[in-house]
């Protein structure tokens, strides 16, 4: 199964410590967030990965290269302009061969993909998408399920909505036919895709225990360096 890694970022909440260097290439404990997560994929068995890059491709396809040196096999899909995560993933439909993990390029959990995949498959969906339990949800939105797992809503990030909450982790297990939901242009998966998904009853959550880094921020971007430079 293939992996699809989400590195198109411009990284502007990090300019002001990394100036030009891409957001994937920011260094967490010496080196690249990139090769983290690279060597977490290949940790679980996943060793065919599709870069979706956009800012900086270049130096991402410098630093990575084909990923041999990392035991992995390595192909880019590179868009020309920004197409939001959304549309990097149509863009880069001509690698969907099957089901595949996708994963935000900013993301780093503690978690097993393939969970995320027994429980598409086992619930019949088109998507499924990890949630983690944060101690406050409101700088991040939270995510809303039934009792059966499927997600209900998306709740929009609210600074007054205070303590314990589920929220998207940034990683999913996708059906090949979710390419055929991507709208053509620039699109959101967060705003545009997974919440149509989850309206017509085909998207599920999977609550993982454990926590995962998002090196969106700097305050983020220092908890994952503590947590890797120990």
């Amino acid at each position: 199964m293939k992996a699809f890694v989400l590195a198109g970022g411009l990284g502007t909440r990090l300019k002001p410590r990394f100036g030009e260097l891409p957001k994937g290439l920011a260094p967490i404990g010496g080196r690249p967030f990139l090769e983290r997560q690279l060597e977490w994929l290949k940790g679980h068995g996943l060793r065919d990965v599709v870069v979706c890059s956009g800012h900086g491709a270049d130096a991402v396809r410098d630093a990575l290269g084909d990923g041999a040196a990392l035991g992995l096999s390595i192909a880019y899909s590179v868009e020309a302009e920004p197409l939001g995560t959304g549309g990097a993933l149509r863009h880069a439909a001509r690698h969907v061969d099957g089901p595949c993990i996708v994963i935000n390029g900013d993301t780093l959990p503690e978690a097993d993909p393939w969970a995320l995949e027994r429980l598409r498959w086992e619930s019949s969906s088109l998507a499924a998408l990890a949630v983690f339990e944060v101690e406050d949800g409101a700088s991040r939105g939270g995510v809303d399920c039934d009792a059966q797992g499927r997600v209900a809503r998306f709740v929009e990030k609210d600074p007054d909505a205070r303590g314990r909450a589920w929220v998207n982790g940034g990683l999913y297990a996708f059906s090949p036919n979710v390419w055929r939901e991507l709208p053509p242009g620039v699109s959101s998966l967060e705003r545009d895709t997974l919440p149509r998904l989850a309206a017509a009853g085909r998207l599920v959550a999977a609550r993982l225990p454990g926590t995962f880094y998002d090196i969106g921020t700097p305050d983020e971007w220092e908890r994952a360096e503590r947590r890797f430079a120990s």
